[in-house]
Order: C-alpha cells, then sequence, then structure tokens
C-alpha cells in the first residue's frame, strides 16, 4: 500500500510536529526557571515537596525531550506515525526517568560525612558568594557583587559548583557566614544534611539534562520551520541542499552561544584553579552537569524567565498523582 501524502512528507517539515516542538520548548524553558527558583531560593521556603515534584518533572522533561529527537531520527524506519510518537515516548520516558534516577541516588549513595558537611556549608553561604565574600583556597570568585542576570543561576549551582571541595576550603570575610558555620552547622541532623546534598546533586544533574534537551529541540524546530517554509514555497532543491547541513549548523551555532561567552564566575580564579579541577576529581559524574549549567544557563536566563511568566504564567510544576510517585525521589 503506498503512503499517504502526510506520510510521504519529512516528519521534520510537517506542522503537527512543529506545533508538538514548540509546545515541548515552552514547556522546558518554563520548567528550567522554576527550577532555578526553587533551587536558588535563599529564604528556605522550598518545601521537600516542591523539590520532589521538580525532580519527578525533570525526568518528565528531559524524556519528552529525548523522544522528540528519537521520532527524528527512527521516521524513515517506522510506517506509523502514531506508533513512532508513542514508542519513542515510552522509550525517551522510561530511559531518562531511570537514567537520572540512577545518577543521582548514585551520586548521592557514595557521598561521605565531609561531602554532607560541605554541602550544607555551601548552601548557608550562598549569599555571601553572590556578594562576592567568598574565597576558595585564597582564590578570588568575585570582585564584587553578581549581576542581576548571575543572581539566579549562581544562587541555585553554587553549593554543586563546589561540590567537590573541603568545608575548610570555603573561606569567608563575613562574620555572620563564619559563625553560621561554627555554631549551627554541628545541630544539623542527618536527615536534612541528606537531604541538603541531595539537591546539590539533583539540581544541575535535571537543569542541564532539560537545558540540552530544550536547545537541541529548539535547533530542530527552527531547522523544520525553514524546511515547512521551502516545501510550501515549491523550492525543493535549496530544500535538498539546506536539509544536510542546516539542523548541524544550527546546533553547532546554538551550543556555541551557550558555551563560549562564560561569566564572570566561571572565568574567576577560585572557578578554574580551584572548583572545577576539584570537581572533575572528586565527582566525575557530576561535573559534567554542572560545567555545562553553570555556562550555559546564565546565556538563556532572561529568555527562560520570560516564557515562564508570559506563556504558562508562572506555572508551579506540581505533580497532580504523588502519593504514586514520591516515595521514587524521596532521599533513602
Amino acid at each position: 500500500m503506498q503512503r499517504s501524502a502526510l506520510q510521504n512528507q519529512a516528519l521534520n517539515s510537517q506542522l503537527w510536529f512543529l506545533l508538538l516542538l514548540a509546545c515541548y520548548t515552552v514547556l522546558e524553558l518554563s520548567f528550567n526557571h522554576r527550577l532555578l527558583e526553587l533551587a536558588g531560593d535563599l529564604q528556605w521556603k522550598s518545601t521537600a515537596v516542591q523539590l520532589n515534584d521538580i525532580e519527578i518533572w525533570g525526568r518528565v522533561v528531559s524524556g519528552l525531550g529525548l523522544a522528540l529527537l528519537l521520532m527524528r531520527w527512527l521516521d524513515n524506519f517506522v510506517r506509523s506515525r502514531v506508533l513512532l510518537l508513542v514508542m519513542c515516548c515510552a522509550l525517551g520516558l522510561f530511559s531518562l526517568w531511570h537514567a537520572q534516577k540512577a545518577l543521582v541516588d548514585h551520586i548521592v549513595a557514595r557521598a561521605d560525612a565531609q561531602d554532607l558537611a560541605m554541602s550544607w556549608k555551601s548552601q548557608m553561604s550562598t549569599q555571601e558568594a553572590l556578594n562576592g565574600r567568598i574565597l576558595l583556597r585564597g582564590e578570588t570568585l568575585l570582585t564584587s557583587p553578581a549581576s542581576a542576570d548571575l543572581r539566579p543561576v549562581m544562587s541555585a549551582l553554587w553549593a554543586s559548583s563546589v561540590a567537590g571541595l573541603l568545608p575548610e576550603d570555603l573561606d569567608s570575610d563575613s562574620g555572620a557566614a563564619q559563625l553560621m558555620s561554627g555554631f549551627f552547622a554541628p545541630q544539623i541532623s542527618q536527615s536534612k544534611l541528606v537531604a541538603s546534598y541531595r539537591k546539590t546533586v539533583m539540581t544541575p544533574v535535571v537543569l542541564g539534562a532539560s537545558l540540552l534537551f530544550g536547545l537541541l529541540n529548539l535547533c530542530q524546530l527552527f531547522a523544520g520551520s525553514v524546511a515547512w517554509c521551502l516545501t510550501v514555497s515549491g523550492q525543493d532543491r535549496l530544500l535538498q541542499r539546506c536539509k544536510l547541513w542546516l539542523l548541524a549548523a544550527l546546533t553547532v551555532v546554538c551550543m556555541g552561544l551557550s558555551w563560549w561567552p562564560g561569566n564572570v564566575w566561571t572565568a574567576s580564579p577560585a572557578y578554574r584553579l580551584v572548583a572545577s579541577p576539584a570537581l572533575w576529581t572528586d565527582q566525575p559524574f557530576l561535573a559534567p552537569f554542572v560545567e555545562w549549567s553553570v555556562r550555559a544557563e546564565p546565556a538563556w536566563a532572561d529568555s527562560v524567565a520570560w516564557v515562564h511568566r508570559a506563556l504558562l504564567q508562572d506555572f508551579e510544576f506540581t505533580v497532580p498523582f504523588r502519593s504514586w510517585l514520591v516515595q521514587d525521589v524521596t532521599p533513602p
């Protein structure tokens, strides 16, 4: 049986698939901003339930992002578009759900007492880091308070970026911060220390994975939109030329714009010479997510904030059937 005209048309140039990519991009960018809000809450208003919910949403968002990529790659091998959609969603959600959970659980399970103490101390010192009052083994972090565009990302990822260091590697010239670490830290329960460390690990893993899939699908959306315009205008010869390099070129440009500019945080001696090498040595599974997130997130901070507030109206990303899933992410 001959395939219909709709089936013969390339998947990436079909309007329904482009609409699916657009909806996913809005969802992913909004999710990133909500995660930054929760993880970067300096007033400690974020509850364990909210963090559990956002971790579950992170697995779902990343899984859907992988599913959309798989649909493009497997389109030529699956005749039915409905079967393709169902199969790729099932594969993407299943693989990313278990991969993210296994990674976070593995890193948390191998943490020792110093890792837990470091996570708590670094989270307590976030405000001092934002104000430029933190030294790492004597190296300068910031020479002035963090800028407005850097603050949300640094608030969320500061503790993760120094996860490879020891508590004594953090030096603060603030008397309040010294009092906090010296007087209050011994009173923290073991369960709170584990929960704090899980937040430190979960944030860059979920944030980095979802942003990566979001950007890849954003490139796929732009490339598909160009392909659709060329198809509608009858420019088949130009379409044949563009489809070989357009998506690859857009991906390279997008990743370059995300990684290359950097920021004062990643360019500081404290990060380059102390925090980053220690993280790669002590936390090799966590380091790629942290490195990607601290560079890419500031480049997209304004965009994700606008999408979340203007298009999704500050959607909370809560889990409706929490009782079925919450035990799956609750720290042991």
